[in-house]
């Protein structure tokens, strides 16, 4: 990497991000923009899922990524069902009303329910993702609207 012959970290500004906390966001409602979408296979039941990364846009946790896994295809019909009922609500949120491929989300808008899940065992204290939202309108004057139509919506318009 040619980048790297002549760098030098005490020749570049500290722009603080080392000084975050980047544990778990509060819980609460978060405006977020899809970085990356991919099809992936569980470990645990060897079915297909949708992995989603978001990053959060405005506020004092911008910058900061939550990351969400649906089961789609999940062995036990009932949490199948909860599960695309979840991306279902996830696409109409994002304004992505018939995806073709994961490449359909990446850079959509939405706003997102979260909650902080407890440390168990192991692990530490996570976010989860409960709900996906419309996006609110910044300026509080304005109705609100459906998000911008993404990739996979020819066709489609919002009822009257």
């Amino acid at each position: 990497m040619k980048f790297l012959d002549n760098f030098d970290i005490n020749h570049v500004a500290d722009e603080g991000e080392s000084k975050r906390d980047f544990g778990p966001v509060p819980a609460g409602h978060y405006r977020v923009v899809c970085e990356r979408a991919e099809e992936t296979v569980t470990k645990s039941t060897s079915t297909e899922a949708a992995k989603f990364a978001w990053r959060i846009s405005e506020g004092e946790f911008a910058r900061q990524w939550l990351w969400d896994q649906m089961n789609l295809d999940h062995p036990t019909s009932s949490y199948a069902a909860r599960e695309q009922n979840r991306f279902r609500e996830m696409c109409k949120a994002t304004n992505t009303i018939t995806p073709k491929t994961m490449d359909d989300f990446p850079g959509s808008e939405c706003v997102v329910d979260v909650k902080v899940r407890p440390a168990q065992g192991q692990y530490g204290e996570s976010n989860e993702i409960k709900r996906y939202l419309p996006p609110v309108p910044k300026d509080a004057e304005q109705p609100v609207q459906a998000a911008p139509k993404r990739a996979g919506n020819s066709g489609w318009e919002a009822p009257a």
